[in-house]
């Protein structure tokens, strides 16, 4: 697909001023935090490395322990009160309005779904 240099034009416009806005730079700095985080990446690594490896044991059938499944919800718990891991979704929290809001304008200006548009492109 060939985009008129209006389209580019445009789209270069919306990412610069999205870029501008402060709710995105809020969100950069929140994850350039968490990333310099080491103790937070850490955490959320396991995090999400013990979640894979407990469904990938589920499906194939075994049976978790009640330690194993405590053990996971202990350490969900100590992810999800990270300070740097609180920052950054607090930040996408508030980002994600802004987006939608962003994703309705472009609906409404286009006459398509936008969001559709892009979930559908997503899916190529």
């Amino acid at each position: 697909m060939t985009l008129s240099p209006e389209i580019i034009a445009a789209a270069r416009a919306l990412g610069e001023s999205l870029r501008q806005h402060p709710l995105v730079q809020a969100y950069h700095e929140a994850v350039a935090c968490f990333e310099a985080d080491h103790e937070a990446v850490d955490l959320e690594r396991r995090l999400y490395a013990l979640y894979t490896d407990l469904i990938r044991r589920q499906e194939e059938g075994e049976t978790l322990s009640r330690a194993e499944v405590q053990f996971f919800n202990d350490l969900k718990q100590r992810v999800y009160q990270h300070p740097s891991i609180q920052a950054r979704e607090a930040a996408l929290s508030a980002l994600k309005p802004h987006l939608a809001s962003i994703a309705n304008e472009l609906t409404l200006r286009l006459g398509v779904d936008y969001t559709a548009v892009v979930l559908a492109a997503g899916d190529e």
